[in-house]
């Protein structure tokens, strides 16, 4: 048996090491029981293509946040404590933010040509560097058209997109991988709602955000959604204050 802790697992992509908090590496495929005349069990076959996905929550260590630019059409490659694969592709990139807490990012990848290799242990070391905190976040653009939420609580960003596997006879891997829609989404939870919310289905000025360290250096790129409320809700509950929240979409592909 191999125990191996979390600091010793370490997560890539296309060579670079990323500060996860947590990760996952998963594969499946669907199977049909081949039988004869009678019910006889003869064996057991594949009757779909593996699915194979790659998963992680990160804390970012530089200005720039290379999985941030994996939305368009381009694979990548990476390994996963050693585990590595190839012919991978983001299909969801997110952002997390909340008062003094670190900007959390995740992603995930669907892989599409195996793996290879056996776990190998590792160490993930940089210098001393500060994340991202949501205390000194800015709100670039935030409420330019009266959503009727002033005090932002809670932030999430995300990015999804559609791949779209080509399969040829005699092959295991897709010939190719075509994309399919691309669009993010920005959901906010605030207090001091202001006017009632009314603006569902409305175009909805553009949102952006920079994450920032105590010290107001960036981390990833400026967070930015423009589109329609799609979306909105208000909750209070005993002792406390009405709360909002609503969602904007925008498609981008």
């Amino acid at each position: 048996m191999k125990y191996i802790r979390h600091q010793e697992c370490e997560i890539q992509i296309n060579g670079e090491k990323f500060f996860a908090k947590d990760a996952s590496l998963s594969t499946s495929t669907s199977i049909e029981a081949k039988r004869v005349y009678g019910g006889e069990l003869r064996n057991y076959l594949a009757s779909s293509a593996e699915s194979a996905n790659v998963q992680f929550s990160y804390y970012l260590t530089g200005k720039e946040d290379s999985i941030g630019f994996l939305t368009g059409n381009n694979s990548c490659s990476g390994s996963f404590c050693g585990i590595n694969f190839s012919g991978a592709y983001l299909t969801n990139y997110g952002i997390e933010i909340a008062p003094y807490k670190p900007v959390q990012f995740s992603a995930s990848f669907d892989i599409y040509s195996g793996f290879e290799s056996e776990t190998k242990t590792g160490s993930f070391t940089t210098d001393p560097v500060k994340f991202a905190n949501g205390a000194y976040t800015e709100l670039l653009n935030f409420n330019k058209n009266n959503i009727g939420l002033d005090f932002p609580t809670n932030i999430s960003y995300s990015v999804e997109c559609e791949r779209k596997p080509s399969y040829v006879i005699g092959q295991q891997y897709p010939q190719d991988v075509v994309q399919g829609k691309v669009s993010r989404m920005i959901s906010i939870n605030g207090e001091n709602i202001g006017k009632v919310i009314d603006y569902s289905g409305r175009d909805f000025a553009k949102v952006s955000i920079s994450p920032k360290t105590m010290d107001y250096a960036a981390r990833g790129r400026t967070i930015e959604c423009e589109g329609i409320i799609t979306s909105q809700n208000l909750s209070i509950s005993t002792k406390g204050l009405m709360n909002g929240s609503i969602e904007v979409m925008e498609s981008m592909r």
